[in-house]
């Protein structure tokens, strides 16, 4: 089964021939511009079926990217994919530099001191200086822990683990 990153989502309409207005969930917007195809889910929690669009246009604006796709004609149309989510295959996500990770390759690891399970990772907070990892414990408590070098020791996807060395005091309570 062929799979899906979301690289956006699609907040409102813009204009009145189809245009979208997409927030985009990736660091790097300008990849809009290579996009001759995307799909989208005509639910959110659709797991099989997408509907493949051809990309038109594609322009920033502030923190948006407008879209027109080839099949979409009117405001209407539009209005019909509002809160639904603009994806690649899989396969066509740009490769990062050796050690760097997307987000959605990280959610979901086990997480591991030593050989204690400290948890799962739920979810990266980025704060400006380092992400922030969220590890959800056993008993659900949740960790932060700063994505630095000096605390993330190992990652290993295949594994399915993160290997981290906690900071002096970080979970004294």
């Amino acid at each position: 089964m062929q799979e899906y990153i979301k690289i956006g989502q699609i907040i409102n309409t813009h204009g009145h021939r189809g245009g979208l207005k997409i927030y985009p969930l990736t660091d790097d917007p300008q990849r809009f511009f290579d996009l001759r195809r995307v799909f989208v889910r005509p639910k959110p929690d659709a797991t099989e079926m997408v509907v493949e669009y051809t990309v038109e246009t594609v322009k920033l604006h502030q923190n948006f990217v407008l879209l027109t796709f080839k099949e979409i004609t009117d405001m209407n149309q539009a209005e019909q994919l509002k809160n639904l989510y603009v994806e690649i295959p899989r396969e066509e996500v740009r490769p990062l530099p050796e050690g760097s990770y997307y987000i959605f390759e990280l959610v979901g690891l086990a997480v591991y001191e030593d050989e204690r399970l400290l948890g799962e990772l739920t979810d990266v907070l980025p704060t400006g200086s380092n992400d922030v990892y969220v590890v959800k414990t056993p008993a659900g408590k949740e960790i932060y822990l700063p994505a630095l070098k000096s605390v993330v020791k190992r990652v290993d996807p295949e594994a399915g683990k993160i290997l981290v060395k906690i900071p002096p005091g970080l979970l004294d309570e």
